[in-house]
């Protein structure tokens, strides 16, 4: 997009849109959780790494594996390490039986305000045994004492279940900042100018239907570059202090400046496009919209088991072993060996037809996972399928892949509808579907142009979130986090479903479909609960 379009339509926003109108688990006795004061217990969930547990509790990997030898291997859910505490502002601690919030509190000569301060999401549903949250070592305050006991002990632990009404927005303020690299060489690989820009329209459109139900919106764009250089002074403006979202960054060094200012100004904020970041760790503030890897690779195991398990399951590798599936690979092998689910392993290679023919059973629904996502991989493997399929019609044979096939769809839908192919992800919009081709329709009309062939689709993931966090402000004020998954929205390429990565903080969207291309050419998509 060249920059006079780009111009043209800030001018367009600054006219028309500045104020657009109208688990726990059972644990036998308390030796389980036997403590010193030099660390405390953390059991593993599914998803997490030895790394991502390391920045959650702000040690060294080294420091993790130092108490735990083992973990230099791997760790696996249900495992319970040995985490150092350090010396801060906090000290973490694992709740054991009979705790309450009350007991915690005057255990550690402090209300029990301070500990929910120090915790967010400690609510009656995450205030379970096994769980761990934050004791702040530089909070100075008296323990609720005299008067009744009992009072005392039901109005703190009460605090857990407390419900604060909303605080209503009549104009929501939205701070959007994106690196459209108006002064940067855009012919540079995979610059991000015209995905960025992608998305700033579609955002567009969902401020002008949102303007539809009366809902006003006052939006400020603002350009970042690629860099962080421009980024402070941005933040230091005066219409950035208050406003009720913030949305933006795309890289890690970009992403940590935004979340510290939401942090320290107490304000919601989007990471709309990376799936990397570790800032939902430890920011209450930080709605990640792009699933993380490992956790997507952990659900999409087990939502394969449970549509595969019965089947006659057979994983397919490469001769040379490259895989960049590996990891969900791993996973979904040790998911399988766990259950006492069998499964069948075999090498792509010149033989391959009659290696994989044999491995079929014909009385039983066969499954081919290939190892990797590759269009390469995709091209060997869907040839003998098919092949099989012909001389065998009676066979049940599907193939199950990966997010990636999206961007070969248009090549191989044929394939896929014989092969009766199912994928997971996160994002998919279907183009044959009505609230689709409608999209794509209004942004032509509005833009004169096609959206890029990407995954996703940046203008409906720009359109998505607006539309969402919009009307969740509206709805719940800019302290939604309660709320954030009781809004129902049906999302044209994805939907939300937000969960609190610990007790201090954040949110990752941990939505994710099945995409099935049935046998008669139709196009399911399926959420994975």
């Amino acid at each position: 997009m060249s920059k006079q379009r780009l111009f043209l339509l800030f001018a367009f926003l600054s006219l028309s849109l500045y104020n657009v109108k109208s688990g726990s688990a059972f644990y036998p006795d308390l030796d389980f959780f036997t403590q010193q004061d030099d660390y405390f217990l953390h059991t593993v969930e599914r998803g997490q790494t030895v790394y991502s547990i390391s920045v959650m509790y702000n040690v060294s990997v080294e420091d993790i594996y130092r108490l735990n030898p083992e973990s230099r291997k791997k760790i696996r859910a249900g495992e319970v390490l040995k985490i150092p505490q350090e010396s801060g502002s906090y000290i973490y601690h694992t709740i054991l039986p009979q705790e309450t919030l009350y007991s915690l509190a005057q255990q550690n000569h402090m209300k029990g305000e301070d500990i929910i301060a120090a915790n967010p999401g400690l609510s009656v549903k995450t205030f379970t045994i096994g769980k761990i949250i934050r004791i702040p070592t530089n909070r100075v305050t008296t323990p609720i004492k005299g008067g009744n006991e009992a009072v005392n002990k039901s109005r703190t632990n009460s605090l857990l279940s407390q419900v604060y009404p909303p605080n209503e927005v009549n104009i929501i303020k939205i701070a959007l900042l994106l690196p459209f690299g108006l002064d940067e060489n855009t012919n540079v690989p995979n610059h991000p100018r015209n995905r960025m820009v992608e998305y700033y329209e579609g955002f567009l459109l969902a401020l002008r239907d949102v303007k539809k139900i009366n809902i006003s919106v006052d939006l400020q764009t603002y350009d970042t570059g690629s860099g962080v250089e421009k980024i402070p002074s941005i933040l230091k403006k005066k219409e950035m202090q208050d406003v009720n979202l913030l949305i933006g960054g795309l890289n890690d060094e970009q992403i940590k400046l935004l979340s510290r200012f939401a942090k320290e100004k107490d304000i919601p904020y989007i990471i709309p496009t990376n799936s990397q970041s570790n800032e939902p760790l430890n920011n209450p503030n930080v709605y990640q919209i792009n699933t993380p890897q490992s956790d997507l690779y952990s659900k999409a195991s087990l939502a394969f088991i449970n549509k595969y398990g019965r089947d006659n399951i057979i994983i397919v590798s490469d001769e040379t072993g490259a895989s960049d599936k590996k990891e969900f690979i791993d996973l979904l092998k040790q998911d399988l060996q766990d259950k006492n689910i069998s499964y069948k392993t075999v090498v792509f290679g010149t033989n391959f037809y009659n290696d994989i023919k044999t491995l079929t059973n014909a009385n039983q629904k066969n499954v081919v996972v290939p190892s990797d996502a590759s269009i390469e991989t995709l091209t060997k493997i869907t040839v003998p399928m098919k092949g099989i399929i012909q001389n065998q019609p009676n066979l049940s044979l599907s193939l199950f892949g990966y997010p990636d096939w999206q961007t070969y769809s248009a090549r191989f839908s044929t394939d896929f509808f014989s092969l009766n192919t199912t994928f997971y992800s996160v994002f998919y919009s279907n183009p044959t579907s009505p609230e689709v081709k409608a999209f794509y329709n209004t942004f032509y009309k509005w833009y004169t142009r096609v959206l890029d062939d990407k995954f996703p689709r940046y203008g409906i993931l720009g359109y998505d979130t607006g539309m969402y966090f919009i009307q969740l402000i509206n709805k719940y004020g800019s302290s939604f986090d309660s709320h954030v998954n009781d809004l129902r929205y049906t999302g044209i390429q994805t939907d939300f479903n937000f969960e609190r990565v610990n007790n201090w903080g954040g949110f990752v969207n941990k939505n994710m479909y099945f995409i099935n291309y049935n046998p008669d050419f139709s196009i399911t998509k399926t959420l994975v609960k």
